[in-house]
């Protein structure tokens, strides 16, 4: 009974050999025709996308470059300040000199103004007193002395 079983895988393994050198047989042939397949690398469609698509980058970089001048260009026209408010804010300086030489102008004329004001409280003084004497007379008289006797005593100072 061993025998037939040894048998058995022995033919197995037979056929199983058969079949392997039929496979290298067959891989023997294939190689024979890839040897004789050659190849030639051919990077021309390679070649020509990486043109197209360095054209379309240096199409892109250019416009970039424009957009940059143009903003750069708008930027340098663009003011901080609005020119309402600048004309705004010279004329309040404007009326700012107008009113600090104007009181520059009363300030310096103040002595003049001075002087007025004491003539004429002089000449109300006077007129008030002329007044105030004519209607008492005896009052004009005691006045008179006074003065008199005010001149004659020497300053004492």
């Amino acid at each position: 009974m061993g025998y037939k079983k040894l048998d058995e895988i022995m033919e197995l393994l037979t056929d199983e050999l058969d079949g392997f050198d039929k496979s290298l047989v067959r891989l023997e042939r294939l190689t024979q025709n890839t040897d004789n397949i050659k190849i030639k690398a051919d990077t021309t469609e390679i070649e020509s996308l990486l043109k197209e698509h360095l054209n379309s980058e240096k199409i892109k970089n250019t416009e970039l470059h424009e957009s940059f001048q143009n903003v750069t260009e708008q930027i340098s026209k663009v003011r901080l300040v609005p020119k309402v408010q600048l004309w705004f804010q010279y004329s309040i300086w404007l009326i700012s000199l107008v009113i600090i030489g104007y009181m520059v102008l009363q300030v310096a004329r103040i002595g003049d103004f001075q002087e007025k004001a004491f003539a004429k409280g002089e000449q109300e003084v006077i007129s008030n007193l002329k007044g105030y004497f004519d209607q008492y007379p005896e009052h004009y008289e005691s006045y008179r002395k006074w003065i008199k006797e005010k001149d004659s005593v020497p300053n004492q100072k």
